[in-house]
């Protein structure tokens, strides 16, 4: 520490790091120290910082020095503008293979399983017939090979 560090107080250090653990609930001990140190001296050295928490009975590291800055600048940014909260979730762009759902109609479970089978069923009948044409031909073919 260097002589230009001003002293602090227990009684003023304690008051104000429990006024930041009332704010800051859940935020840890270590960067509420060094966030306590950083207000009381806003340019002071990591290793200053670090002494300083030690003094107080708090081992604190570079990481929570830094955390203890972000905290200070958010705490010195003017806070950003609340807007209503609208009734609406922001929705995802709608795929390009895929229709919009619209919220009006109704969701008809069986009749689309329904559908579902019937397509099945229409594939499979269309497959069906024309394995049988192809029989048929073949057969044709055979008897014409026979008959002549």
């Amino acid at each position: 520490m260097t002589t230009s560090e001003p002293a602090i107080t227990t009684d003023s250090w304690a008051a104000q790091l429990e006024q930041l653990k009332a704010r800051y609930k859940h935020v840890r001990q270590p960067i509420l120290v060094a966030l306590n140190i950083l207000l009381h001296d806003p340019n002071i050295s990591v290793a200053g910082a670090k002494a300083q928490a030690a003094q107080h009975g708090t081992r604190i590291t570079a990481a929570s020095v830094a955390a203890a800055q972000r905290l200070l600048e958010r705490r010195d940014a003017p806070p950003a503008a609340t807007s209503v909260p609208t009734a609406t979730a922001p929705q995802r762009p709608a795929r390009r293979d895929r229709p919009a759902r619209v919220a009006g109609i109704p969701f008809d479970a069986e009749a689309l399983v329904r559908g579902v089978v019937a397509k099945i069923q229409g594939q499979g009948s269309a497959e069906t017939e024309r394995i049988r044409e192809a029989v048929r031909r073949a057969i044709a073919a055979l008897q014409a090979a026979i008959g002549s």
